[in-house]
């Protein structure tokens, strides 16, 4: 209970050495207080207005012998002539009831002292009226308080002052607000902001021994990029998304040359040094810097070793360096991939910093439960001599234990780390109740014993195998092949699920006809695979062959990279980040550019054979045009005269007609309509995919034009010339026949729509080419003309699908169109 001092115990505890009074009268002493006299010197602030920020001048006045004069309105800042303090009790002091009957404060608002100071003290004196004042008059009175708690020691700036102190506000100014805007483990945080990784240390801070720290909250981060930066991100990232990363080197050279251009504003920097001042005390404290991300290490995932972390930092210049390497791996691929992969295409930095000073361990590891199941309550450890850094990113090989072997009786003689390894136990056992769940736990130790350095949820357990130790880069066929039960799929389980389903039985049948196929692979691997020599040459051995190029899929939102084959373990490491031990999986296929783009299909009793040198996704995205063969009667076989038509362009592929006659009726007797898609490259044909269609699907051929979609529309005509865009947004997979992602908020479609919304009926649009990305416009138009283009990409077999007319006729212009069944006429002219 918190009592304050009687004069006798005043006296009592001065005698014991536990309260300063010097000089010390016996007969200052009151029932509960202690009188203490005016010194001689007076301070007056000269200029006005005083400024909290610096400095402010001021003159001191010696008050003479015969008394100064006190002038109202105006303070003065004076001083006690004994030195006063004690580290047991807490002053206050006030006024004796004699001179505040004077009119005379002596304090304004400041009464408390600090137990620990020891000093004179200052006093700040403020009349209301006109009161001469003299040297070793007893102005005030002190009391002592017994404290209830653990007492901390006053260590401020005022510390030992002798005579009159101004006011020393500016020195604490820029740590004030560096407290505010970088909170300490023991402040009141939102997770929100300084992340699960640092939320999680400041709750267990007060329990635990964590080292020092302070976090660099996530909206610093938001500060530091400009409108300009803010707007590129938001462009790239929506480009990203709308190409399903077909782009996704592009897309992330442009990222990371954006984040790698911001910087830590200079009133940040300016607080940053004051925070670490107080925080670390000295300069040469080594910290650790580390991400902190706002979705990192949640029950849903921990998105391990993505964000950079820079360990044994040292000075204010090298952390604020740091830090924005932090910031950096924000928009460095293997964090842009890992969110993307995650269907996260938000431009905004969700990343928080962690300076903390940096444990220097004997020993270092990690520890789990639940790392065999729910029910198995034992605590999986691994660690290493030094730092757990290499541990964490899988470079180094750990020595492993639990805390069955650990609870052992008796300990061997030479088990120099197990006290220490059982202190782990019980602390990782301690945040296991608390938390309520499976904990991963990063821990370090030194002599003062273990230290707490991070805790997170367990996200997945050993049997899910998705974090091996060991390298891993393996390989399987696409189609052909059954994965074992312990291979992790992860996001590409539903892009591999989609291949095989589909394109599995028709490559194995396309096998089986003596069509060949590109090959394809699912591939298995975590980061030390690829920096593993042994497992690396393995991998590229197992890709070997066939193509140059091929194409990558890492899951559901990063789809369809081309890439050189040579390049493909840099691409997957780009995108794995840094933590070696995490498996990741893959599909790549190979990419055949050939010398023609094909894709078949019957057509009644005959066969239409669509093609294009510019490449098959061309002619599917519909981002070029594409030459026509015509059979008109597979059974009047391809010599009939007039039975094949075709351009001279089309020569190459009229020895293999037969062959992908063959194919294609197979698969339209196992499917119905279908179009199929070829590759022809070095005289040899390639099956590649194929699409089942609605229906029959006719397509109409008339006058030289093409009915890419039958039937009848009217409509103001409205000419789209985007061409670059609607190009860049077709070549991402965004739209199949059987599957098609909502593009439509990208900022140039989203123009487009407005300007065909903005019409009272139905327009007719006129492009280029059947840009696949326009079926976002299907339910918004009356029907299409394309100056060029296929008849069996993509857009044409939705249109046909849909029901919307479409027709191919080059050169038509003018306001207003009709459409009908292959024909168009306008209220201008249509070219030849």
């Amino acid at each position: 209970m918190t009592m304050i001092l009687t004069g006798n115990e005043i006296e009592r505890e001065r005698a014991n050495g536990r309260i300063t009074i010097e000089p010390f009268t016996p007969e200052q002493v009151n029932p509960n207080s202690y009188n203490f006299r005016l010194g001689k010197t007076l301070r007056v602030y000269q200029d006005m207005p005083l400024d909290a920020r610096t400095m402010n001048a001021y003159e001191e006045i010696e008050i003479p012998d015969d008394g100064y004069v006190l002038e109202p309105n105006r303070l003065y800042l004076a001083h006690t002539i004994e030195v006063l303090g004690s580290e047991h009790y807490a002053p206050t002091f006030a006024a004796r009831s004699s001179v505040a009957r004077l009119g005379l404060f002596i304090n304004l608002s400041a009464s408390l002292g600090d137990i620990g100071y020891t000093g004179q003290w200052t006093l700040q004196l403020y009349s209301m009226n006109r009161v001469r004042v003299y040297p070793g008059i007893n102005i005030g009175q002190m009391m002592w308080w017994r404290p209830q708690g653990e007492i901390v020691l006053y260590e401020g700036k005022y510390q030992g002052a002798v005579g009159p102190r101004s006011s020393d506000i500016h020195v604490d100014f820029d740590k004030q607000f560096a407290r505010q805007r970088f909170p300490g483990l023991a402040a009141s945080i939102e997770v929100s902001e300084v992340g699960p990784k640092f939320a999680e240390l400041a709750r267990a801070n007060g329990d635990f021994r964590v080292p020092s720290a302070f976090c660099v909250p996530a909206g610093e981060f938001v500060d530091a990029l400009s409108d300009g930066q803010r707007a590129e991100l938001a462009d790239a990232f929506a480009d990203l998304k709308a190409t399903v990363g077909a782009f996704f080197t592009d897309a992330v050279e442009r990222i990371e040359k954006i984040g790698g251009q911001v910087r830590l504003p200079e009133d940040a920097r300016t607080l940053l040094r004051a925070r670490l001042n107080e925080v670390f005390k000295d300069p040469r404290t080594d910290v650790a810097v580390r991400s902190s991300g706002l979705d990192e290490d949640t029950e849903g995932s921990s998105l391990a070793g993505v964000h950079s972390s820079i360990l044994g930092v040292r000075g204010a210049d090298a952390v604020i360096a740091a830090v924005e390497q932090c910031w950096r791996s924000h928009y460095e691929a293997p964090a842009v991939a890992a969110r993307v992969r995650a269907g996260d295409f938000d431009p905004t930095p969700r990343l928080a910093v962690i300076v903390q000073r940096m444990v220097h361990p004997r020993i270092a590891g990690v520890a789990f439960t639940g790392l065999d199941g729910a029910a198995d309550q034992r605590v999986s450890i691994e660690y290493v001599e030094g730092l757990a850094d290499e541990l964490v990113a899988g470079v180094a090989v750990p020595r492993s234990t639990d805390s069955d072997q650990l609870g052992a009786e008796p300990a061997p003689d030479d088990d120099a780390d197990g006290p220490a390894l059982r202190q782990v136990v019980e602390m990782v056992r301690a945040l296991r109740e608390r938390h309520g769940h499976d904990v991963d736990v990063e821990w370090a130790v030194d002599a003062d014993g273990p230290h707490l350095l991070q805790v997170r949820p367990l996200t997945a357990t050993r049997g899910q195998r998705n974090s091996v130790p060991e390298p891993v880069a393996q390989t399987h066929q696409l189609y052909f092949d059954d994965l074992p039960p312990t291979f992790h799929l992860g996001d590409v389980a539903g892009v591999y699920g989609s291949y095989v389903a589909k394109r599995g039985p028709a490559h194995r049948m396309a096998h089986d006809c003596g069509v060949s196929v590109g090959a394809g692979w699912i591939l298995q691997f975590n980061g030390r695979g690829l920096r593993d020599a042994t497992t690396a040459d393995a991998l590229r051995a197992a890709l070997a062959g066939g193509s140059a190029e091929c194409v990558l899929d890492l899951g559901d939102t990063l789809r369809q990279i081309v890439v050189p084959k040579e390049e493909v373990l840099d691409r997957l490491a780009m995108t794995a980040g840094g933590d070696g031990s995490t498996l990741h999986a893959a599909v790549v296929r190979d990419f055949i550019r050939g010398d023609l783009g094909v894709i078949s299909r019957r057509a009644g009793d005959g066969l239409i054979v669509e093609y294009t040198p510019e490449g098959l996704m061309a002619l599917n995205r519909g981002t070029a045009g594409g030459e026509t063969i015509v059979v008109t009667d597979l059974d009047r076989g391809f010599d009939a005269a007039g039975n094949v038509v075709a351009a001279p362009s089309g020569t190459a592929l009229l020895t293999h007609l037969d062959e992908i006659a063959r194919f294609t009726t197979a698969m339209h007797a196992k499917h119905g309509p279908v179009t199929i898609e070829w590759v022809f490259d070095g005289g040899r044909l390639y099956f590649v995919d194929y699409s089942v269609l609605g229906g029959d699907d006719a397509v109409v051929l008339a006058r030289g034009e093409v009915c890419i979609s039958p039937g009848t529309a009217s409509g103001p005509l409205l000419r789209l010339d985007d061409d670059a865009l609607l190009r860049r947004l077709s070549i991402g997979p965004a739209v199949s026949i059987d599957k098609s992602q909502d593009v439509s908020e990208h900022d140039g479609l989203a123009r487009i729509l407005d300007q065909v919304k903005a019409y009272d009926e139905k327009p007719i649009i006129c492009a280029a080419r059947p840009y696949a990305v326009l079926s976002v416009l299907i339910d918004h138009v009356a029907g299409f003309v394309f100056d060029q283009g296929s008849a069996l990409g993509h857009l044409a077999i939705l249109l046909r699908e849909a029901g919307v007319p479409a027709v191919t006729a080059a050169g038509v212009t003018g306001t207003a169109a009709v459409i009908s069944d292959g024909t168009v006429a306008t209220t201008g002219h249509k070219g030849d």
